[in-house]
């Protein structure tokens, strides 16, 4: 599975964390869409969709929505936070 990684996902706003696999061609923005839609099924509609969640790093930094995962410089094993 060279085209994705598998990164941990802490979702603060219910407190859970999760492991997913993303795309590393895509666009975080596109990224962002795909774990928004992921969790809230995971999380059976406790963390509900919305349209302005930011992807952060572990260092507190916001991710470009233009960058690619790739380019993002996020690697397999990292965690980052969905707000």
């Amino acid at each position: 599975m060279t085209n994705k990684i598998l990164v941990i996902v802490v979702v603060p706003m219910i407190e859970e964390e999760y492991n997913i696999y993303i795309p590393v061609s895509k666009s975080i923005n596109v990224t962002i869409e795909l774990l928004v839609k992921t969790i809230n099924e995971l999380s059976e509609g406790h963390y509900q969709i919305k349209n302005n969640a930011k992807l952060i790093s572990s260092n507190g930094e916001v991710f470009p929505r233009n960058y690619t995962v790739k380019a993002s410089g996020i690697k397999n094993g990292d965690k980052i936070i969905l707000i």
